[in-house]
């Protein structure tokens, strides 16, 4: 008799990417959108991928870093409300959750 497969591990957010630091740093790093999309914030990410590579051009850098710095700490604060198991909406901010 074989024993029965461990449960899955919980996953609190969609996509099974809610670790906070993840998004955190893929959201500094990668264009201010990569990890609300993990989040499944599918449009809000595509947005701020938009504005980052907008205001990459227009303003030579500066205002990109800024989108970056602020998309960094609402998914990481997303990320921590799916894991305290509250569910997140397309779009959601900060500790917002509905």
């Amino acid at each position: 008799m074989s024993e029965p497969p461990p449960p899955p591990p919980e996953s609190g957010g969609s996509g099974g990417a809610s670790d906070p630091i993840l998004v955190l740093v893929l959201n500094l790093l990668i264009c201010g959108g990569v990890g609300s999309i993990l989040l499944g914030q599918k449009t809000k990410g595509i947005v701020a991928i938009v504005a980052w590579v907008i205001l990459f051009f227009v303003t030579c850098g500066a205002a990109s870093g800024l989108v970056a710095l602020i998309a960094a700490i609402d998914g990481y604060l997303q990320a921590q409300q799916l894991r305290q198991g509250h569910p997140i909406g397309e779009w959601t901010f900060f500790n917002g959750h509905r």
